[in-house]
């Protein structure tokens, strides 16, 4: 899971980053500073900077790591001394962001940092600044960096880094922060969880010997050789590894000092230990892996444990469930639900002989649990197994499988195994937490689409209700998505459509400065403005539905927009601010955004999201809006890239596929200029880009065309298969290929599973059902699109002002493009043009904004 469970702290219904206020800021953030310094801050940092002196870009910077009980004296001893020297340096604003940042769910790559310093470019200053702190700052110590060199064995860390921010294109296609090689081209700024040096970068004197002492320094050699990463967290790793002496596969649980710190400040060092004890005193049960014992390397701590070979319990699921089909096969359903209760059987056995030892797991979820290949279950990671009359409650817990009513004592292990035993057929207990009522609709559902499980689930239902605290005839929106499936174009559809345009309309915050509606975490750190996580794509979901947009917030958007630094793109970037508040009739401030980010260089990706393919799409809109010459110029310049881009790129499977980051967004800019200069060089190219995303394909049995992404088999909009719908079958207009239609006709098919993980444009429901609403050229398309619209009332959560929907990961609800409400919108305006021709709102100048976007949408019949 990306690390969301930081933005869940702040508000029970949206995401949004943790912010502290001025009370609870350190001491030296309330303080005055000389008038000579500038002094900046957000929610997690607080900036010093000489008044006039300009930041470099890049260079050695020198972090602090400490103990939160440290923290306070640390911060000022460091601020005194850089403000005497001139030097500039941020530090975190708060207490509680650094606990978070700290925290077990937080970013192993950010994780420790309470200070960072930014010397001067000189080898000498570096030297004397670490040299002065480590004396100031002896004896102190924190969580070890990982993607640093330790200066000594104090709290002082170093690497090379960007000190302003820069982007350019990463490995995944994607943007990423950059540092700029010597001949002036920019490279992401790796921050990962080793040390590590460009080979371009020049090792100061005093970093080379420390490199040389640590590199000499025996204390880190394994007496096991590690196979694999099984997963990681802020608090150490999970491996798989090999016992150096007997050559027995073992399981090694790592702990890092002073950093995973739970709810009542432990580390993770301390519930490792506590770890070792409770397997110790449970040895006896089948269930419970084998302890081996416990060392330390170089200050890390190691449980080493049985290697328990099978799968996952949510691994077992999510490749067996029939649910995720397109077809209902009543035999595999049948058998499914055997197998799938019989092992929450054999779960509700262990946690009671766990209960009767004076145990509670208290950290029951899907990946927690094992099945080995004869069928038995095992019990992995007793990390925050208690007693209850002994021991602290634990404060760590699995979404989805953890409430405030069910914290304690047996009852939590009961919770989280009703929760599996929903989840085993509907995986989306999360949402528990926004809306207590779904219970009934999952269970209905379950009952609708697995018979069998019916009485299983009515009892599962009942123990949920009681200790959710379910009101009887708690009702949710899904009459409303019945009736608007049985008539995609009448009125249920268009009291659908405002109920979600309501909630975005009043969800919004014009009075803050970082986001104007609620959505991914990813645009608290971008602007908000962006196309798909930020304003623009609400806005133009809203305008695309033909509801008003408010004044003021265009307004916010156009603010947003022209204060943002200069970045490039589509949906990531500047690109596609411009061509919403061009559609929305700011043309002069579109035009205005777009020249200062067409300053840009180009990135080097091909990609729709922030690559050549969306800053293409958005260069033609605005040659054909403006008739200005020196967009269609510009248009030119991207498609002789994309060209060289598609040309030489090898011919298997690529590193990313699909609309948003594969070579689908090139098929369809390629498309787009056939049908502007007619050159069939341009269907020749579109022809190459689609099949760059086909080298990722897998056809399955039936039919079916998915992408695969590693284990994965995805339909999906923005990564998977649909995205490649819409540019195959503008190219099947203009050049018939049989094979290629069979493909088209695969990927339509793949596109109507009965169930989706999520709701949202890029990787759920309302994608796909854009893609179906884009191709109405069959008779079945009312009932295709009915069954889509009926499925995602699971999904839907009623507000007092409408209805929302959750975002990524299901923790928090988004009304964004990409990832929520918004992009629902999108899918049941087009579901509803598709059936019942063009709306008001919906006309052909929209459909071509629209397009601009690279996005399907549904064509008059």
């Amino acid at each position: 899971m990306e690390n969301y469970l930081p933005y869940c702290q702040a508000n029970k219904l949206f995401y949004d980053r943790p912010s502290a206020t001025a009370a609870e800021a350190f001491k030296v953030a309330r303080r005055s500073f000389p008038e000579e310094w500038t002094v900046a801050s957000d929610d997690h940092w607080t900036y010093l900077s000489r008044n006039g002196a300009t930041l470099r870009e890049q260079g050695w910077k020198i972090h602090v790591s400490v103990v939160p009980e440290d923290a306070e004296e640390v911060i000022g001893i460091v601020a005194d001394y850089c403000l005497e020297r001139g030097v500039d340096f941020k530090f975190l604003t708060s207490p509680k962001t650094h606990l978070n940042l700290n925290s077990k769910n937080a970013n192993r790559g950010s994780s420790g940092k309470l200070i960072t310093i930014y010397p001067a470019d000189d080898d000498a200053a570096l030297a004397e600044i670490l040299g002065d702190l480590s004396r100031k700052l002896e004896g102190r110590t924190g969580p070890y960096i990982l993607s640093d060199l330790r200066w000594g064995d104090g709290p002082l860390y170093v690497r090379f880094g960007g000190f302003r921010k820069m982007y350019c294109t990463g490995e995944d296609g994607r943007e990423a922060l950059a540092i700029r090689r010597p001949d002036g081209t920019l490279e992401p700024d790796r921050r990962q969880p080793q040390f590590h040096v460009p080979e371009w970068v020049p090792v100061p004197a005093p970093i080379a010997e420390m490199m040389a002492a640590q590199a000499a320094d025996s204390s880190g050699t394994m007496p096991y050789t590690v196979e694999r990463a099984l997963h990681f967290s802020n608090g150490g790793g999970i491996y798989l590894a090999r016992d150096n002496a007997t050559g027995r596969q073992v399981v090694l649980r790592e702990a890092r000092p002073f950093a995973g710190l739970d709810g009542g400040g432990n580390d993770a060092v301390a519930r490792l230990h506590r770890e070792a004890e409770t397997l110790q005193a449970l040895a006896d049960l089948d269930f419970v892996p084998d302890f081996l014992g416990t060392f330390t390397v170089w200050e890390h701590h190691f449980l080493v444990e049985e290697y328990i070979e099978g799968e996952t319990l949510w691994t077992y699921m999510a490749s067996r469930t029939p649910f995720t089909d397109t077809a209902n096969d009543p035999e595999r359903a049948a058998e499914y639900v055997a197998g799938a209760l019989e092992l929450c059987d054999q779960l509700e056995q262990a946690l009671g002989r766990l209960h009767e030892r004076g145990y509670v797991f208290a950290d029951l979820h899907p990946r927690n649990v094992m099945v080995r290949p004869d069928g038995r279950v095992a019990l992995v990671d007793f990390e925050v197994a208690y007693r209850p009359d002994n021991d602290p409650t634990p404060t760590l817990g699995c979404p989805g499988f953890i409430t405030p009513k069910a914290l304690a004592g047996p009852e939590r292990d009961q919770y989280a195994l009703d929760c599996i035993r929903l989840a085993m057929f509907m995986p989306l207990t999360p949402m528990l937490d926004l809306a207590n009522a779904k219970v009934e609709e999952f269970t209905d559902a379950i009952a609708a689409f697995f018979p069998s499980a019916a009485t299983a689930m009515a009892s599962t239902r009942d123990r949920l209700r009681h200790t959710l605290g379910v009101e009887d005839g708690a009702r949710g929106p899904g009459h409303l998505f019945a009736a608007a499936a049985d008539d995609p174009a009448g009125p249920a559809m268009e009291a659908l459509i405002d109920a979600l345009a309501q909630a975005i309309t009043a969800s919004a915050t014009p009075e803050r400065a970082d986001r104007l509606f609620p959505g991914d975490p990813r645009a608290l750190n971008d602007g908000g403005y962006g196309l798909a996580h930020g304003a623009a794509g609400v806005l133009f979901a809203l305008r695309m539905a033909g509801r008003e947009v408010d004044s003021e917030h265009v307004d916010w958007l156009a603010a947003a927009a022209q204060k943002a630094p200069a970045r490039a793109g589509l949906y990531d970037g500047l690109h596609g601010a411009a061509l919403v508040l061009h559609g929305l009739g700011r043309e002069e401030e579109a035009l205005r955004i777009l020249e200062r980010v067409d300053a840009v260089p180009l990135p080097g990706s091909p990609s729709l999201s922030g690559g050549l393919a969306g800053i293409g799409l958005v260069m033609r809109y605005f040659a054909a809006a403006t008739g200005d010459e020196r967009w269609r110029r510009r248009q030119a310049e991207v498609l002789d890239r994309l060209t060289v881009l598609v040309s030489k790129a090898p011919s298997g499977a690529t590193r990313s596929a699909g609309l948003m980051d594969g070579w689908a967004g090139a098929a369809s800019l390629f498309l787009s200029s056939y049908e502007d200069f007619q050159a069939p060089a341009f269907l020749d190219l579109a022809r190459q880009a689609i099949g760059r995303d086909l080298a990722a394909s897998e056809t399955k049995d039936n039919g079916e065309v998915l992408i695969k992404d590693g284990i994965r088999l995805v339909a999906y909009l923005g990564d998977g298969s649909s995205g490649l719908a819409e540019p195959i079958a503008r190219y099947l207009r203009l050049r018939p290929d049989e094979n290629l239609a069979a493909v088209h006709r695969g990927i339509l098919a793949a596109a109507q599973p009965r169930f989706t993980i999520e709701s949202g444009l890029d990787g759920g429901r309302s994608g796909l059902l854009t893609v179906l609403a884009a191709h109405p050229d069959t008779a079945a398309l009312p009932e295709i699109l009915g069954r889509q619209i009926r499925s995602l009332s699971v999904h839907a959560v009623p507000l007092e002002a409408g209805i929302a929907f959750p975002g990524r990961w299901l923790l928090r609800l988004s009304m964004d493009l990409a990832t929520g409400t918004a992009g629902v919108l999108y899918a049941l305006h087009a579901a509803r043009n598709a059936v019942g021709g063009l709306q008001p709102g919906g006309g052909r100048t929209l459909s071509t904004w629209s397009h601009a976007t690279g996005l399907p949408f549904a064509r008059p019949q």
